[in-house]
């Protein structure tokens, strides 16, 4: 695992929205969340990015778009003074959705690849995130 993982990520719910986790870069920072829908023979992984939203101040996203049982990429870049650094990129299980949190805990790249595996054969994708 990268620099900055945690076993487990606690997001806010706030109506219908997510809070971004604390650990994310906000100045000249890129943050995305992706669901993991495949093994992609170019990426490593087949990916769903969520669509975020300001909400005053703090980058938010749907809660509808967090189900139990799917697998999410977090990854976090800090761009600056010329270098380019990821804290944090890794899988995630949404493990449990409670009225206050979205709960998601980390999954290895080779239990990913195990599940994602039965519905995708290609070998030469496994490969490739396996060697990333």
């Amino acid at each position: 695992m990268l620099e900055g993982n945690t076993d487990e990520i606690r997001m806010e719910i706030h109506s219908q929205f997510v809070e971004q986790h604390e650990y994310w870069e906000n100045r000249r920072g890129k943050n995305w969340i992706a669901k993991i829908t495949g093994l992609d023979t170019t990426y490593g992984y087949k990916r769903e990015f969520l669509k975020s939203v300001k909400a005053g101040t703090k980058k938010v996203f749907q809660l509808e778009d967090f189900h139990i049982g799917e697998i999410y990429e977090i990854g976090s870049i800090y761009t600056g003074g010329g270098l380019k650094r990821i804290n944090v990129k890794d899988t995630f299980e949404c493990a449990e959705i409670t009225e206050t949190h979205v709960v998601l805990r980390c999954v290895s790249q080779d239990e990913v690849i195990r599940r994602l595996g039965e519905k995708n054969t290609d070998i030469v994708a496994r490969n490739l995130v396996i060697i990333q």
